[in-house]
């Protein structure tokens, strides 16, 4: 294991998020929260911020001779945005097409006020520059950084319940492939503290809003929400999620009826030992689902059992409650944020052994039971206890073009942003 880089940021960190596109895949945003108690002149109030750094193996600049060349830094690119505490950070799958600013990534932002917000990350104008370098702190000295402008687009606010906290937010994949590079108007999903789940749409003229709702969809505290693969049996289109919840119950919803009066397409309330925390659609295998719990373990499920109702398919205990987990980009392994285990690389040597449709072809048109995964074994191939407090983050570094596996993870008390290489 190689540990390259480590820094503080400034408020407890509580997410980690590498941006997906190749254009930005060095661009690297960190959730920040902060709970204030409030005294008898203050009231209580939850603040954050949210940072952004890139994040660069160190021969990418020349003049970082300092720096041995296998090691990966961070350097802060914008000035931190202050913000309500955050709960999640998920960059769109697709990059905006919005005249002038085709191109630039967005950001969207679940808060602990019930607000999802909409960012646009773009270059610094040259008279924005000295703003941005204003934020130093972490920065290495001959270190190369481009500065950018993180903007708010939209904001709507969507939780509901006593808190009223947004917890955890999806973009819709349905507008991704076919050549589309660029998106104008989609769909995102969010959970909340009142056990609701929402769905907003994103208009091309940058209005954000909710058009469907169902403010029960959870007995307790909801944390997870996915849209499924839009190539598998239930995502085409956009028109079917998962989410999870601390009522211990994973769930999936067919948007095509209307959230708000259909009941849920399946429900499993049996398999996790605590609350849903996770879950995390497969960018490989279109049917198959991960999820994480308060239980500790890591399970996936294929998603075209949904008669039975859902099985796992396998599991792996990660040593702490499994809060966040992030799929390799190019394989079958996933990044585990575990809290008190630390952060744990989940390896899996499962395979489909035929697909579906020849399934189909077999049964004379009709779905089979029999099982399509060769089981293989879901793993902890590596532990990470770097971190000094709870890791709440982690994603793979360098998404779509890396050179080598790097781990970017961030830990809450002590304000850790780490990167690192498991082998």
């Amino acid at each position: 294991m190689t540990r390259h880089h480590e820094l503080e940021v400034g408020l407890n960190a509580c997410g980690v998020e590498v941006c997906p596109h190749a254009s930005h895949r060095q661009l690297c945003a960190v959730a920040s929260y902060l709970h204030r108690p409030g005294d008898e002149d203050e009231p209580q109030s939850r603040v954050g911020e949210l940072y952004l750094y890139q994040l660069h193996p160190a021969d990418y600049d020349d003049r970082a001779e300092s720096i041995p060349r296998d090691r990966w830094t961070f350097a802060p690119c914008a000035t931190p945005r202050h913000t309500r505490a955050i709960f999640e950070l998920k960059w769109a799958p697709a990059t905006l097409a919005r005249g002038d600013t085709a191109g630039n990534p967005a950001l969207a932002q679940a808060d602990a006020g019930g607000f999802v917000s909409v960012y646009e990350v773009s270059p610094s104008t040259p008279d924005d520059d000295d703003t941005a370098g204003d934020n130093t702190a972490g920065r290495r000295p001959g270190s190369s950084s481009s500065s950018f402008d993180v903007a708010e687009m939209a904001s709507v606010r969507c939780g509901g319940g006593g808190l009223g906290v947004a917890t955890c937010v999806d973009w819709s994949p349905a507008f991704v492939g076919g050549g589309g590079e660029y998106f104008g108007s989609c769909r995102l999903a969010v959970v909340g503290a009142d056990g609701g789940a929402r769905i907003l749409a994103w208009r091309e003229s940058g209005d954000l809003e909710v058009v469907d709702e169902r403010e029960c969809a959870h007995d307790l505290e909801a944390w997870a929400v996915a849209f499924a693969h839009p190539r598998s049996s239930l995502g085409s289109n956009g028109g079917f999620i998962f989410t999870g919840a601390d009522d211990a119950a994973f769930k999936g919803w067919d948007l095509r009826a209307g959230l708000h009066r259909s009941p849920p397409a399946f429900v499993n309330s049996r398999t996790h030992g605590a609350g849903v925390t996770c879950v995390a659609p497969s960018p490989h295998d279109p049917h198959v689902v991960a999820t994480g719990s308060y239980d500790d373990g890591v399970r996936l499920w294929d998603c075209r059992r949904v008669r039975r109702p859902l099985e796992a398919c396998d599991a792996a205990d990660c040593g702490g409650g499994t809060w966040r987990l992030r799929w390799h980009p190019e394989r079958r392994a996933i990044a585990c944020a575990a809290m008190g285990g630390g952060v744990a690389i989940v390896d899996w040597s499962g395979r489909e052994s035929r697909s579906i449709d020849e399934i189909d072809e077999a049964n004379g048109g009709l779905e089979s039971e029999s099982d399509v995964w060769e089981p293989g074994s879901l793993s902890v191939a590596f532990r990470y206890g770097g971190h000094g407090s709870i890791a709440y983050g982690a994603d793979w570094g360098w998404k779509r073009g890396g050179r080598e596996d790097v781990v970017v993870s961030c830990s809450f008390y002590d304000k850790g942003l780490h990167v690192w290489s498991p082998r």
